[in-house]
């Protein structure tokens, strides 16, 4: 049985980010809050951070059920330790991996 994963690349470069553009904190301290362009800034990279760590977790040779574990930790936390944890194991053999040219 021949299993092949597909991914599709995003057509348009931006997301609809949906953020409040007042916060309670802006009542009272303006300072220590974010602009509107900035919080939406920071939540494109996150959902960018997400998708290629997700593109990551489909090409590692793992089994489908852990995968779809770690794939439902990056919906709840995008950066989690233990999807890192498993992306360092993932690829350190083949980065570790060198070839010997004859002489």
């Amino acid at each position: 049985m021949v299993v092949m994963n597909t991914t599709y690349a995003q057509v348009t470069t931006e997301t609809n980010a949906k953020i409040k553009k007042r916060t309670f904190l802006n009542q009272f301290e303006s300072d220590y809050v974010l602009s509107v362009s900035e919080r939406i800034a920071l939540k494109q990279s996150r959902i960018a951070y997400q998708f290629r760590t997700k593109e990551i977790l489909d090409t590692l040779d793992i089994s489908d059920r852990k995968r779809k574990r770690l794939i439902e930790e990056l919906k709840r936390n995008p950066f989690s330790n233990r999807i890192q944890e498993v992306i360092a194991n993932g690829t350190k053999f083949e980065d570790s991996l060198k070839v010997l040219k004859p002489n």
